[in-house]
């Protein structure tokens, strides 16, 4: 049996302040090889989307002008905040229902429906450097930001699997007290499709 050494959420925005979703592109062609046709519809010159494989999350891109390939923004992604306690969970609504089975009882049957899925985070409060802090966490709730949260699990081996996906943050709280180490923490809920992916 394998343990896991440990886990990793960062939150992650593009520095537009994205205060809509992104749309998704769903599609094989790899991201070096989009064409502007590919583009979702909708997404004009210098919007940027999420390119997604059935379920694998490959990246994020960005309309060019003058109907050139999208180019790669996956690493224009800029790291927000780490935290030293992080959370990720994920819920499938279940209907059920119960009908005769024709020996004069009945069976309950269930159908999963809708996933929802949420993040929190908690960590010191640095002030010191906004960038990467509880103040771009706040910031981004006060400007109802969306964010790309990015749970890692380290597995061994050279590829790391994670999970991702866009979030808007349900609340933030901010606390301290004398003598005492400041501290923040965050909710967030997903929005749209909890995507997968790894990386070396």
């Amino acid at each position: 049996m394998a343990t896991i050494s440990s886990n990793k959420l960062g939150l992650y925005a593009l520095n537009t302040n994205q205060t809509s979703p992104l749309e998704v592109l769903n599609t094989t062609t790899a991201m070096g090889s989009l064409v502007d046709n590919d583009c979702p519809a909708g997404v004009q010159v210098g919007d940027h989307f999420i390119v997604e494989n059935s379920g694998t999350f490959v990246g994020v891109a960005k309309r060019a002008a003058a109907a050139a390939a999208p180019s790669d923004e996956t690493d224009e992604l800029g790291l927000m905040a780490l935290a030293t306690s992080t959370s990720l969970e994920a819920q499938n609504s279940i209907t059920e229902t119960a009908a005769r089975n024709g020996s004069g009882s009945s069976t309950n049957f269930i159908v999963s429906g809708a996933m929802t899925w949420s993040t929190n985070i908690e960590g010191l409060l640095d002030v010191a450097n906004a960038a990467g802090s509880a103040v771009t966490i706040m910031d981004a709730a006060r400007s109802k930001q969306y964010l790309i949260a990015k749970f890692e699990v380290a597995e061994g081996g050279t590829a790391t699997t994670f999970y991702a996906g866009q979030t808007l943050i349900d609340s933030v709280s901010l606390s301290g007290g004398v003598d005492d180490i400041a501290t923040y923490s965050a909710t967030l809920s997903g929005y749209g499709d909890l995507f997968k992916g790894t990386e070396a």
